[in-house]
């Protein structure tokens, strides 16, 4: 039976048992399966994601525009489930009206003007996956996952860095049942969509990203969106300036009941971690390295700060520097380790609230 130090750690439970569940501490060493995870872990394979983008919804422009936008308007050419190739504007405008009737004629309960027509997916590896390997593994992802269920198109993409395949299934499945997948569902796919990439040879994982050490969320497409063309979005203000208030204050606040909720979570996961080191101790030369692996992973995973944590510290160094106060150097004064480098924001160029007043 798990335990509640164990739930925090482990992954979901995945389809037919094909993947391994890395469990909480013990004496036991870890099988061959759960060892060959624990190496994809702390070596960084590359992560497999895959992303529930939107819904189209009402009648019938939402989900043309959006059948126009994977097959960048037919020049791309897109695959259903039943294999049938799509080359032409044509064919997909008679497709589009299949998937309106039928999920007009499909859904269970009364009928909304507002109700999804499809749900979108995007499945993606990081830059160099061989892009022909990343889309065959979409399409057997897409065979076990939707098929017998529900109607799909697929279309590659290869106008970014990232690898990436568009997946767009009709809402309403066979059953009459509309397709509303969660967080569980989420990363169930993605160790499927990894465990295909791994049958072809392409090195992927699909951890949760507590179990990397990351507590913050990637940002929405909006507000990704907003920040590369330099605009601030409203909720990035809002931070910055809860941020700095806390800066402001002599002594750090305590953290919050959901903070230490997090911190201690976090703890337990690299508990986790380190039991299996110690029980990999006592095996062969690969057991010995395997724990050397996971002890110098641990020790590299960054300080579960929040974003608005983290800024929080980056302003109040930089008032210390300003008043010619020592910055104290160990992490555990809450200063952000190297290994959290990519998600530290920058001190907003020391914002004006911040400038010494003067004489």
């Amino acid at each position: 039976m798990a335990t509640g130090e164990d739930a925090v750690w482990r992954l979901p439970e995945t389809v037919k048992g094909a993947d391994v569940k890395l469990k909480g501490t013990g004496s036991k060493p870890p099988g061959p399966a759960a060892k060959d995870r624990l190496r994809r872990i702390v070596q960084r394979a590359p992560e497999a994601m895959v992303k529930l983008t939107g819904r189209s919804r009402g009648g019938s422009g939402h989900l043309k525009s959006h059948f126009d936008y994977i097959t960048r308007n037919g020049k791309l050419t897109a695959e259903t489930q039943d294999g049938e190739k799509i080359t032409d504007r044509a064919r997909l405008r008679d497709l589009h009206d299949d998937w309106l009737l039928a999920n007009a004629a499909e859904a269970r309960g009364r009928p909304s003007l507002n109700a999804a027509q499809s749900v979108a997916l995007i499945l993606s590896m990081p830059p160099g996956t061989p892009p022909d390997r990343v889309e065959a593994a979409a399409r057997s992802w897409a065979r076990e996952t939707l098929g017998g269920r529900h109607d799909w198109i697929m279309a590659r993409h290869d106008d970014t860095s990232h690898p990436h395949v568009h997946v767009t299934v009709r809402a309403v499945g066979y059953d009459g049942r509309r397709l509303a997948p969660g967080p569980e569902d989420l990363q169930t796919w993605r160790e499927r969509f990894a465990r295909e990439l791994r049958r072809l040879g392409v090195e992927a994982e699909a951890t949760p990203r507590q179990a990397r050490g990351v507590v913050r969320k990637m940002p929405k497409a909006a507000v990704a969106g907003m920040e590369r063309r330099g605009v601030e979005p409203r909720v990035r203000q809002r931070e910055r300036k809860a941020a700095e208030r806390e800066a402001r204050v002599p002594k750090p606040a305590q953290p919050r009941d959901w903070s230490r909720d997090i911190q201690a979570r976090q703890e337990s996961i690299r508990r986790a971690y380190l039991g299996h080191a110690d029980a990999l101790d006592g095996g062969d030369a690969a057991d010995r390295r395997l724990a050397r692996d996971i002890r110098r992973f641990v020790a590299d995973m960054p300080v579960p700060l929040t974003r608005r944590q983290a800024l929080a510290v980056e302003l109040r160094h930089v008032l210390d520097q300003r008043q010619g106060k020592t910055i104290p150097s160990d992490a555990s004064a809450g200063a952000v380790p190297a290994g959290e480098g990519r998600h530290r924001p920058s001190p907003a160029p020391a914002h004006e609230p911040f400038r010494r007043p003067r004489r």
